[in-house]
């Protein structure tokens, strides 16, 4: 083999092989992600829970979207179920969203718009005077 032609299969090569990478991680299959099983509490009058006292307030913690839907508190895995992407909360729209391929989720974790091919995995939240217990 010569050596051009040698650079050609070997350019070819990464260039499929690349492709090919790029096609499996953005394919619809969501048994790779895996949303954690989670049991913690938030005290919400601590300083670093106070986005949780307004309504259309949420936060991060564990893995896990809590969010103060008008005094009810919902909580979500944040992974995204296309790509496993963290997602986040909008109040301004009111839905959840993932900022790497633009999926996007209905107040109750369910897909408003694709690629995510599943709802997000939903977690029971109980008030008890000030504590919020995640768990599920």
């Amino acid at each position: 083999m010569e050596r051009k032609d040698f650079f050609k299969f070997l350019v070819g090569g990464v260039a499929t092989g690349s492709i090919l990478v790029y096609l499996e991680s953005c394919k619809k299959n969501d048994s790779s992600i895996n949303a954690p099983t989670v049991d913690f509490t938030l005290d919400l009058t601590s300083s670093a829970n106070a986005a949780l006292l307004s309504s259309g307030g949420s936060l991060v913690s564990n893995q896990v979207l809590i969010i103060n839907n008008g005094g009810n508190y919902v909580a979500f895995s944040d992974i995204c179920t296309h790509a496993g992407c963290a997602v986040g909360y909008n109040s301004s729209t009111n839905q959840i969203k993932c900022p790497c391929h633009g999926a996007v989720y209905k107040m109750d974790g369910t897909v408003a718009s694709g690629p995510a091919p599943s709802s997000l995995k939903q977690y029971t939240v109980e008030k008890n005077v000030n504590i919020l217990h995640i768990h599920g």
